[in-house]
């Protein structure tokens, strides 16, 4: 089938009542990004899965044979809105002296395999609206479970394209060849190919009424619709839990960890929102959760999802609740990740006791500001050709403003065999003085 641009994306329906999620296989809660199709690599051509972008350092990360390369870009770059983080993209480029620059980047579309059709956004939601049982269908994400458990599309079950790999048939349901049960398979979108590969391996096994849903869960989102929390997610994840009903519903009754803040108040709630927290919302019905999603969602919530079915279905599931108040506060605590530091080892290095470097790759323009003590400044723009400059046999400690220029900084430091970490911190630097807000 030839791929064509997404279309304008139609909201079709709200859902009511109970959706209950399908059970999980595997996976740990830490976040994992959508594996690019089979990266390339042609003369002056990158293929591969964009793994930074930064616009002002005007410069793109895409990994190419498991190595991060750096391209920058300018004003005359065609198709930039391309080079989106984590989704796979074709990238030509010219050098200018040592330095590549993307004269066009496109999106690396993936095709479906022979016999495999597409459903659209607008027909799942018409299937899911009458349920498995009555749709004849089952819905299968294909991507990561840790991003299943964050948020799916509602009736989906978590196979992952490698779990399917390594357990074949068994994981699939066996009564569909029987009945010639609709399978729908489903990814990050339009250049994710885990479901085309996961159709693919379920042709071979003899199933013959095979779709995939090529606009995946980024197109679900982006037609308005909302995404649905696992169990486990719920009870283990490192998030928010929001419950909409009333002050007497949740003290009667709530779901542990759970923050109680009435629909009526929520709009009153945005300043002081952690934004950048996973957020799971819940209220007595769909309708109103879903009115709670979308306004945590305008407020730059990346990451929002809802438990379906509020505290019935928690205990329906065998879980129990709690009562009493509801804290006074929202607390959360980010968990770092693999390749971070934390912001206290980070202020020990700078009184430049320990055996490490802070290496700075803000613009020039922005350390004119101020720096930190004992820190190296190198530009992102710069990081690579400069790396010969930084001190043999200590440790990098990377910053920028935010974290994303720092962390694309460390997959070149990485190449070059240079250890190093990098700050995931907002820092503001003033008239010569610098703060850390993490």
């Amino acid at each position: 089938m030839q791929n064509k641009q997404l279309r304008k994306w139609i909201p079709f329906l709200l859902f009511t009542g109970l959706l209950v999620s399908g059970p999980t296989l595997s996976g740990s809660l830490a976040l994992a990004a959508d594996p690019a199709p089979q990266a390339a690599q042609s003369a002056n051509t990158f293929a591969g899965k964009v793994t930074g972008k930064s616009n002002k350092a005007k410069t793109i990360t895409i990994e190419v044979g498991g190595k991060n390369e750096f391209v920058k870009f300018d004003d005359k770059t065609a198709g930039i809105e391309h080079a989106v983080e984590g989704e796979a993209s074709i990238i030509q480029f010219e050098m200018r002296g040592s330095d590549r620059f993307a004269t066009s980047i496109k999106p690396k579309l993936v095709s479906l395999p022979e016999g495999i059709k597409e459903i659209k956004t607008d027909e799942l939601a018409k299937l899911i609206a009458m349920g498995p049982d009555e749709g004849k269908y089952v819905l299968i994400d294909s991507r990561p479970a840790p991003r299943y458990h964050e948020g799916h599309i509602p009736t989906a079950i978590s196979i992952p394209e490698t779990v399917l790999k390594e357990t074949g048939a068994a994981s699939l349901p066996g009564d569909a060849k029987l009945n010639n049960t609709q399978l729908i398979f489903y990814c990050g979108g339009p250049t994710c190919g885990m479901s085309p590969n996961s159709a693919a391996m379920a042709k071979n096994m003899g199933y013959t009424n095979l779709h995939v849903m090529l606009e995946g869960a980024p197109g679900w989102k982006k037609a308005g619709k909302s995404m649905t929390a696992s169990e486990k997610f719920v009870q283990t994840g490192n998030i928010v839990l929001i419950d909409l009903r009333s002050k007497e519903e949740y003290e009667a009754g709530h779901i542990p960890k759970a923050h109680n803040i009435p629909m009526a108040s929520l709009a009153a709630k945005e300043d002081g929102f952690p934004i950048k927290a996973p957020t799971v919302v819940y209220a007595n019905s769909f309708v109103e959760a879903q009115k709670g999603y979308n306004m945590i969602k305008k407020w730059g919530v990346k990451t929002i999802s809802i438990w379906p079915g509020g505290e019935k279905s928690w205990t329906a599931k065998g879980n129990k609740l709690a009562t009493g108040p509801t804290p006074a506060a929202i607390t959360w605590v980010r968990q770092m990740g693999k390749g971070e530091v934390g912001v206290a080892e980070f202020k020990k290095a700078m009184d430049g006791s320990t055996n490490q470097v802070i290496l700075d790759v803000r613009t020039k323009d922005e350390v004119q500001g101020g720096a930190f003590k004992n820190s190296i400044s190198i530009p992102l723009d710069e990081i690579e050709k400069r790396v010969g400059e930084l001190p043999k046999g200590k440790e990098m400690l990377i910053h920028c403003t935010t974290g994303a220029r720092a962390e694309m900084a460390k997959n070149a430091l990485d190449k070059a065999g240079i250890k190093s970490r990098f700050l995931i911190a907002d820092v503001e630097c003033e008239q010569g003085k610098c703060v850390i807000t993490d």
